[in-house]
């Protein structure tokens, strides 16, 4: 599809906007190694957990390893994420260029699985709010049935800033979110420019629906138009 038949770009949050993968699942393996699970290094839960909502990881926790984690979990992690943010969360080298001149083409909003006050927080710390993104235009995993990759997050997106799915563009780094945006019937374009192995993210992302991937902001702007 080309540029001008857009009228709507859906930006994940995690890893698209923010540098904040790293973050988030430094933090998730530290409680996982405290309650026991130590296998979960950051990098293998950045392998197995990015794009996923906090309840999902769970679940699939307890199942595969028979446990019950602490009720606390979830509120022990984004108190945690919050205080890692405070010490610095950089945003996506390009990010912010890019969603200025979006923002003067097209209708722009966040559809992410993140906890939704870790979004709010990290999209302000890192420049994004209240200028490009309030909470009016700001969709999280709890205002839906169901996280990515249930088409559910990007059809309320699309509904909210009242544009046809046919007219949306997503732009996402993780396959659970390509995943999420093809169901909904929308466009996918992926980004790699934070992953530690372009190419076989590129990979994961194409086998994912997305219909093209690139590395940074600059080239995406041009194939926009920008």
């Amino acid at each position: 599809m080309s540029a001008s038949n857009f009228d709507l770009i859906i930006f994940d949050c995690d890893g698209t906007l923010v540098d904040s993968e790293y973050l988030n699942n430094k933090v998730s393996s530290d409680l996982l190694i405290e309650f026991g699970l130590t296998e979960y290094t950051p990098e293998k839960c950045i392998e197995e957990f990015t794009g996923s909502t906090w309840t999902n990881i769970r679940s699939d926790l307890e199942a595969r390893h028979n446990v019950k984690l602490p009720d606390d979990l979830i509120s022990n992690y984004i108190a945690r994420v919050h205080a890692e943010m405070e010490k610095g969360l950089p945003p996506i080298k390009g990010a912010i260029d890019f969603v200025v001149t979006s923002q003067s083409k097209f209708k722009i909003c966040v559809g992410s699985n993140g906890e939704r006050s870790n979004v709010m927080k990290s999209l302000s710390l890192c420049g994004f709010s209240p200028k490009f993104f309030q909470d009016d235009n700001i969709f999280t995993r709890i205002q839906v049935p169901n996280g990515k990759p249930a088409p559910d997050l990007f059809l309320y997106a699309a509904e909210k800033m009242n544009t046809e799915p046919s007219k949306c563009l997503v732009i996402e780094d993780s396959p659970t979110g390509v995943l999420a945006g093809v169901a909904a019937g929308i466009e996918v374009w992926g980004f790699v420019g934070t992953a530690h192995d372009q190419k076989s993210q590129e990979k994961k992302l194409i086998e994912a629906g997305a219909s093209r991937v690139f590395s940074d902001f600059i080239h995406m702007g041009e194939a926009l138009g920008y």
